[in-house]
Parts: structure tokens; C-alpha cells; sequence
């Protein structure tokens, strides 16, 4: 394994990297360096520098991440409110189609318009069963893509 690369041990911990050649680099040689880490807080040395530069910055760094979850989290909440909101005026609003359709149905084969009432009547009927299977099945997919993008999540933390 190359000296610069990162084993799992010091993921996120530079100082294993080679350093870049001490000689200035030629008018054709172009060198560049890049680390990426992502991450709610920065790595304790990193904390250690903050502190060192402005007294009480990691306790800052600390109460804006728990900040941000809390804030995170009120936003999840009130999405999964909202989303389940919305599903009962869904259901209310096909309840209530359904219903009108049916009784339209009803009222049709009642007056002696069977062909019209049988139509109106398997129409109404075949929309929300088709609803209900349609709603059952997105669900169904929405659930099994969150649990992979889980599973993937905690594959990669694992690295």
C-alpha cells in the first residue's frame, strides 16, 4: 500500500501522508495537495487548535452541532406531521370520490340507467383499488430505499 494513502486506523488523520517534495515546483510542474473530510465536528486536534486560537471555541463548535441537530430534527418532525397530514386528506378526499361516485351509481341504476350506473359504479370502484395498490406499493419502494441507503450509510462509517 502507497505510503500516502489512508488506512482505516487514521481515516481523516493526515499526518501520514508523505509530504510534498521541498523543491519549488518548475514552471510546467503544477503540484496541488487537497484534503476533504466531512463530519459534525472537527477532529480533536483540530479542536485543540480553535482553543488554542480563541479561548472557548470548541464549547462554540460543540453548541452549534447540537444546535444544528436539534434543528434538523424539529425539521424531520415536522415533515413526517405534515406528510401524515397530508395522507389522511388524501384518504378523506378518495373516501369521499369513492363515495359520490358509488352513490352516483346508485342513483343511476335506480332510475333506471343500468349501463350508465354499472359504468360510473366500476369506475369509481376500479380507481380506488387501483389508488390503494398504487399508494401501497410506493410506500412499500420509499421504505425499501431508505433501508438501503441505510444499510450503505453504516457500510461506509464501517470503513
Amino acid at each position: 500500500m502507497p505510503k500516502n494513502r489512508q488506512n482505516k486506523k487514521n481515516k481523516g488523520d493526515l499526518s501520514s501522508c508523505s509530504p510534498l517534495p521541498s523543491s519549488s515546483p518548475s514552471p510546467n510542474n503544477l503540484q496541488f495537495l487537497s484534503a476533504a473530510r466531512s463530519a459534525p465536528l472537527p477532529l480533536p486536534s483540530e479542536l485543540e487548535a480553535y482553543e488554542s486560537i480563541l479561548p472557548g471555541a470548541a464549547q462554540r463548535i460543540f453548541l452549534m452541532a447540537e444546535a444544528q441537530s436539534n434543528h434538523r430534527q424539529r425539521l424531520e418532525v415536522k415533515a413526517l406531521s405534515i406528510e401524515g397530514r397530508n395522507s389522511l386528506l388524501g384518504i378523506l378526499a378518495g373516501w369521499f370520490l369513492g363515495t359520490l361516485g358509488l352513490l352516483t351509481s346508485g342513483l343511476c341504476i335506480y332510475s333506471g340507467h343500468d349501463a350508465a350506473g354499472a359504468t360510473i359504479g366500476g369506475i369509481s370502484l376500479a380507481s380506488l383499488v387501483g389508488t390503494f395498490i398504487y399508494g401501497t406499493r410506493e410506500r412499500r419502494l420509499e421504505r425499501e430505499h431508505k433501508y438501503l441507503a441505510f444499510q450503505n450509510q453504516r457500510k461506509s462509517q464501517k470503513k
